[in-house]
Parts: structure tokens; sequence; C-alpha cells
């Protein structure tokens, strides 16, 4: 996570800071989707507009028990996804 978000940071520098590299990048997306946005080669999100991610999901419960260690995940509360 943290070498993750610290090649995103280089990444975002270099391209404030050289202008070549940005337009670069940004005829290399044209090329690749076909235009931009709608292009001839454009794919667009895969999920459908009213979506309902699932923001209600917990971190695995660590527990002991009498047969050890075990973790188990928590379902989700029905209907407690938020809509965006």
């Amino acid at each position: 996570m943290f070498v993750a978000s610290k090649t995103i940071a280089a990444t975002l520098l270099d391209l404030l800071t050289q202008p070549e590299e940005l337009e670069s990048a940004k005829a290399e997306f044209s090329e690749r989707t076909g235009g931009g946005v709608g292009g001839s080669e454009w794919v667009a999100p895969l999920l459908p507009p009213d979506f309902s991610p699932p923001v209600d999901l917990r971190w695995p419960e660590y527990i002991r028990t009498s047969r050890g260690e075990e973790w188990w995940i928590p379902t989700p509360n029905s209907g407690a996804s938020l809509k965006l």
C-alpha cells in the first residue's frame, strides 16, 4: 500500500513537472480509446449506473475458541449499502 502510494505520487510529480510526459500519456490514452471517452475503442464502465457498492462489509473477526484461533467474515446488513 505504501509503495503503491509512493509510485502514484511520483508519477503525478513526473506528469506535473515534465509536460512532454503528460502529452505522451494523453496521446496514448487517445490512441487506446480511439479518441478518448466515447471513442471507437472506448470500453464503458462494466457496472450499471445504479450499482449500490457494498460499503457495509467489515474486516474479518479474529476469535479464539476451544478449537484454537479462527476468523469469520460477518455478513453485511441487508439494505445498508450506500446509494451513490
